[in-house]
């Protein structure tokens, strides 16, 4: 039950990520940047302040974990040009397409059966997005199918960190696995700080400081400790959690009311996670009954 809480508790987390990045007037690759940077600096910081330094060991399992920081500033990028060339809606659906790949290529990649109750709760939580993200019937524009083809590229990126991920939390510290992650995302866009012309106010740096140390590092760590305690497939139930919080977040925030379409799509959602979570929790105890 651990590792569906701190899933759940990360989405949540980054749910909130879009009423920050509303503060923040900055080119996109030159914020993630900044976001990836403060989330190394708070790690190391913690790590230094437990005295775990040791656990920074990862053996050659460092080419992964750099070919994933790489993956992750593609990942986060598209992801913020989505949101800025498309509407949410649009954004946040097809990245969220991303644990229906996961999902599909589990089988073949981490060899992990493909359950029935799985597919069954990634349907109902496909109808729930839908119903929060679907947009009115308009012609898309130009610049929607720009964000579209972002969106798309955000959602493969994810779900191949998913598998990326899943067996390397087996070998190796997560603390180790962020760190490292977190610091080669850094060095990819660390050229934008050259390309682009920007100025950063105090207000604006306090707000990449939030993106990093709590956003990314204190998120990040939750989901990555949970996903070693659970089925990479069922994680997928979970991070829809982000959309729904995002929508929650919104309305508090920034005053954008949800359609009574926008609830009805979030309590699917909470349904096929607590199916999800009774169904492991009964195979479980049914495996235990059986020895």
């Amino acid at each position: 039950m651990g590792g569906y809480f701190k899933v759940a508790i990360a989405a949540i987390i980054w749910g909130s990520l879009g009423v920050v990045v509303r503060l923040i007037d900055l080119p996109v690759p030159v914020m993630v940047f900044y976001r990836v940077f403060f989330a190394s600096v708070a790690i190391l910081i913690f790590i230094t302040a437990q005295g775990k330094i040791e656990s920074l060991s990862v053996g050659k399992n460092i080419y992964v974990i750099f070919l994933m920081g790489a993956i992750l500033a593609l990942n986060w990028v598209s992801f913020f040009n989505s949101v800025q060339l498309t509407s949410i809606a649009n954004a946040v659906l097809l990245t969220y397409t991303a644990p229906v790949f996961v999902a599909i290529l589990v089988p073949f990649v981490l060899k992990e059966s493909l359950e029935r109750i799985t597919i069954i709760t990634l349907m109902i939580s496909l109808i729930g997005i839908a119903l929060i993200t679907a947009p009115p019937a308009v012609e898309l524009s130009r610049q929607d199918l720009s964000g579209i083809a972002w969106a798309f590229v955000s959602a493969i990126t994810y779900a191949v960190l998913v598998l990326l991920a899943k067996p390397l939390t087996l070998r190796v510290s997560v603390l180790a696995i962020l760190f490292f992650e977190e610091i080669s995302c850094a060095a990819v866009l660390s050229p934008s700080l050259f390309i682009y012309q920007f100025d950063i106010e105090p207000l604006t740096m306090l707000a990449l400081f939030m993106l990093g140390a709590f956003h990314t590092a204190l998120a990040a760590g939750l989901y990555l400790s949970g996903l070693r305690e659970i089925k990479a497939q069922q994680v997928g139930i979970f991070t829809y959690l982000d959309p729904v919080s995002a929508v929650v977040f919104a309305a508090i925030f920034l005053g954008e009311i949800p359609r009574i379409t926008t609830f009805f799509g979030g309590l699917l959602i909470i349904i096929s996670g607590l199916i999800i979570v009774l169904a492991t929790r009964r195979r479980v105890e049914t495996e235990v009954v059986a020895e």
